[in-house]
């Protein structure tokens, strides 16, 4: 799928490398293609280069193709993600969008104009989970956890290989995956394009509020993993949801348990003591590096290597 969005001198470039090394495509109108490769590269037309000097430079005209052809050629179509800075395309690639903001009386209605791109490429790595897996649950229940990230740092990837394991090892009957921006499971047509397992049922392309609510209504749900709790409206659903006695696996992006206490959205949160385990990650070696899984005492209960 990022093959048929790119234009010819990106495509021919891209498929001299190995896409399943690709985590993340940089491009800047009048700029060097920037590729996350294992770690970061300019892409040239040879494929991968270390100068900036040998990098394709982005065109205006290039960009506005991706997007367009990321919108199924249908911007209008594509509006609802648009305004909110991103189009997700059916296997879970997600492109982050900036440019020209068009707004009325403080309210988006969208993008044009556009300047830069940043495309990321989701990957399932199964059983990254495994280390941290036994700290999340025991007998009787399921810990309400949230995985800490930096943005980058691999905690969509590691709460999809939860859900899997969670799923695979019957440590639930029942898994709701609230998908706002359809990058958890990637559904398509109804199926998922990335392994989540298969004791689980998927809301994508819809609000948290949404998810969680309607979710516990119908689907009776004993865990529900929702992706980047961000806006004062997640967290209401999100306190909906564990009054109705069902499980909580979420992200959040900040660099720590210290940074996210500083955050004046998550104190009320933190201090009720909502989340059980505290799951850590960064890209000190690599991407998806678990720091450590603490409790609510910030006891640390697993530490990383």
């Amino acid at each position: 799928m990022l093959i048929q969005i790119l234009p010819t001198r990106l495509k021919s470039a891209i498929e001299k490398l190995d896409i399943n090394k690709i985590t993340e495509l940089r491009l800047r109108v009048g700029q060097a293609c920037v590729i996350y490769y294992g770690n970061r590269f300019y892409l040239g037309s040879s494929g991968i280069v270390e100068s900036k000097e040998q990098a394709l430079i982005t065109t205006l005209q290039e960009l506005q193709d991706i997007v367009f052809s990321a919108c199924e050629f249908s911007v209008y179509a594509h509006n609802d993600e648009l305004k909110q800075g991103f189009v997700t395309l059916k296997n879970g690639i997600r492109l982050g969008i900036c440019g020209e903001i068009v707004a009325d009386k403080n309210t988006v209605k969208t993008i044009k104009n556009f300047s830069s791109l940043n495309i990321r490429i989701p990957h399932s790595i199964e059983n990254c989970s495994l280390n941290i897996l036994p700290y999340l649950y025991d007998d009787n229940n399921v810990y309400n956890t949230l995985i800490i990230s930096p943005p980058g740092a691999g905690k969509t990837t590691m709460l999809r290989d939860l859900a899997l394991q969670f799923s695979k090892k019957n440590i639930v009957d029942n898994i709701l995956i609230v998908d706002e921006r359809n990058e958890i499971a990637s559904m398509n047509g109804g199926i998922s394009q990335l392994n989540v397992g298969s004791n689980v049922d998927v809301y994508s392309s819809c609000s948290k509020q949404f998810g969680l609510i309607n979710g516990i209504r119908t689907m009776s749900p004993q865990i529900i993993f929702l992706d980047e709790l961000a806006t004062s409206q997640d967290l209401d659903a999100l306190d909906y949801a564990i009054g109705s006695g069902v499980g909580i696996m979420a992200t959040v992006h900040s660099m720590n348990i210290y940074t996210l206490q500083q955050k004046p959205l998550f104190q009320n949160l933190l201090k009720a003591g909502v989340f059980d385990r505290f799951i850590v990650l960064s890209t000190r070696n690599g991407i998806g590096t678990i720091e450590g899984v603490f409790d609510k005492n910030n006891v640390c209960l697993f530490l990383g290597a």
